[in-house]
């Protein structure tokens, strides 16, 4: 059943209809809505990104410096360890000790290298992150009028996230919004304050983050606490692997059939 929006804002409260939304069915495509001007692009603050990729894994440095430096720490610390395990094996040869074959002192120069490696793809991965997320559009709702007008208007897919700024889930999806929107140009991506929506209380405290997808002003998907939805984490990989579970089409921008599905599920 399709929900219209005028029924979703005027008739009822907003906050019952997130809570109660159902997604809804089938809606055809159209041609990509045209960019809106004067609307507020959604700029975190320095402190807020560092927050993101603070939370966003077991890193405690932010930034593209951060990561840089955290690089430098992880590898000052590879080398301490290997040179400790290099006092050991000398000592044990001195003793008389040491049995390891060449087979195994070749595959622990392996795994060596291989930690070398992983410290260097972690490293590129949350640098490609973090500029996906600077280029990445998403418009701050400064008022309710602007956000029932966002939904009206709109006539390609639309993506919401229903967020509350110093909230680690919340902040973890701004930052996956941010590089989707860098990754799918067909969608619109948007975000207000569940408080902004005059949401409740218990909505904001047990809600958030919330994500929803409308489709030439439909709604299509209405994700209530998507940690609850994801195992209790987010990263982008999950957020996007689940959006598709849903039939929502980021990269066309539309909504996809089960035969859709099915095949691009066949090709992960």
């Amino acid at each position: 059943m399709q929900l219209d929006v005028l029924t979703l804002i005027g008739m009822a409260s907003l906050e019952s209809k997130l809570l109660d939304g159902k997604n809804a069915g089938y809606c055809s495509s159209s041609d990509e809505g045209e960019e809106q001007g004067g609307w507020q692009v959604a700029k975190d603050e320095d402190q807020h990104q560092a927050n993101v990729m603070r939370h966003f894994g077991p890193s405690m440095n932010t930034g593209a410096k951060g990561v840089l430096n955290e690089f430098a720490a992880h590898q000052e610390q590879a080398k301490r360890i290997k040179e400790a395990k290099d006092r050991e094996v000398l000592r044990l040869a001195r003793k008389g000790m040491l049995q390891g074959s060449k087979a195994e002192r070749d595959q622990a120069q392996i795994s060596d290298n291989e930690e070398e490696e992983s410290l260097e793809n972690l490293r590129q991965r949350r640098l490609m992150e973090l500029r996906k997320a600077a280029a990445g559009r998403m418009v701050e709702i400064v008022d309710k009028d602007q956000f029932t007008k966002a939904i009206d208007t709109c006539e390609s897919l639309l993506c919401v996230l229903i967020y509350e700024p110093d909230d680690e889930m919340c902040e973890k999806m701004t930052h996956v919004c941010k590089v989707m929107a860098a990754d799918y140009p067909r969608v619109r991506f948007i975000r207000a304050r569940s408080t902004l929506l005059e949401m409740s209380k218990a909505f904001t405290e047990q809600a958030l983050p919330t994500l929803q997808f409308y489709l030439n002003g439909n709604l299509i998907g209405n994700f209530i606490k998507v940690p609850s939805l994801l195992g209790g984490e987010i990263d982008v990989d999950s957020v996007r692997k689940f959006i598709r579970r849903q039939h929502i089409d980021l990269v066309y921008g539309n909504y996809m059939t089960d035969s859709d599905c099915s095949t691009d599920e066949e090709l992960d």
